[in-house]
C-alpha cells in the first residue's frame, strides 16, 4: 500500500524531469509533423530540430524511467517482479524500436515513419506509466475502480460514445483528406 509520506519524497523532482521531457516530446511531435507536411528548408529545418528534440525526448524518458522503480516500492516489485515483469520489459523495447524508427526516417527521408515513430514512443511511454501506476489513478489516494462513475453513468457515456466517436473518426478523417499531401507556400491546399 501506497502512503502519503512514501509518495511525496521526490514527486517535485521527477515533475520536474517529466515536464521537461514532456516539452522535448511535445517539439518532436510539432517538428514530425513538420517534416510530414512541408518541403524545401522548412522540412530540413523541422528534420534538425526533430533529431535534437529526439534526443531530448528519449533523455527524458529514459530518465523518468530509471527513476520511477525507486520513488516507492509498490513501483520497484511491479516493474521487477513476476508476472507484472513480463509487461514492463517490454516497454524499453518497444520505445527502442521506435527510437530506432524515428531516426531512421529522418536520416531517410520517410516523414510519415518519423512521424508515426514519435507517435509510438508517446503511446509506450503511457503504456509504461499505466503499468507502474495501476490500478491508482491519483497515487496515493484513489484506484482506477473508486474513480469510477456510477454503472448507470457509464453506461450513458457508452450509448454516448458508440453515436459520436464514429461522427469524431469521420470527420477527423475527412479533414485529414482535405489537408492531405505537402503545403505549398505558392498554390496552398487546393
Amino acid at each position: 500500500e501506497i502512503t502519503e509520506r512514501d509518495w511525496s519524497s521526490d514527486v517535485c523532482s521527477s515533475d520536474l524531469l517529466t515536464g521537461v521531457g514532456l516539452i522535448a516530446g511535445y517539439a518532436l511531435l510539432g517538428a514530425t509533423w513538420l517534416n510530414l507536411k512541408t518541403q524545401g528548408e522548412l522540412q530540413a529545418r523541422a528534420r534538425r530540430f526533430a533529431r535534437l528534440a529526439g534526443i531530448g525526448t528519449l533523455v527524458g524518458v529514459g530518465v523518468v524511467s530509471v527513476w520511477t522503480p525507486f520513488l516507492n516500492e509498490v513501483y520497484h516489485q511491479r516493474w521487477f517482479t513476476w508476472p507484472t515483469a513480463n509487461f514492463t520489459a517490454l516497454v524499453p523495447g518497444l520505445v527502442a524500436a521506435c527510437a530506432l524508427l524515428l531516426f531512421l526516417g529522418l536520416q531517410d527521408d520517410r516523414p510519415l515513419q518519423s512521424f508515426l515513430a514519435a507517435l509510438g514512443i508517446f503511446v509506450v511511454s503511457f503504456i509504461g506509466v499505466g503499468i507502474s501506476f495501476y490500478p491508482w489513478i491519483v497515487p496515493p489516494t484513489l484506484t482506477i475502480r473508486e474513480a469510477a462513475a456510477p454503472d448507470s453513468s457509464l453506461a450513458f457515456l457508452l450509448v454516448g460514445a458508440v453515436v459520436l466517436v464514429p461522427i469524431i473518426l469521420a470527420y477527423t478523417a475527412h479533414a485529414y483528406w482535405v489537408f492531405r499531401g505537402k503545403v505549398d507556400a505558392k498554390t496552398g491546399y487546393h
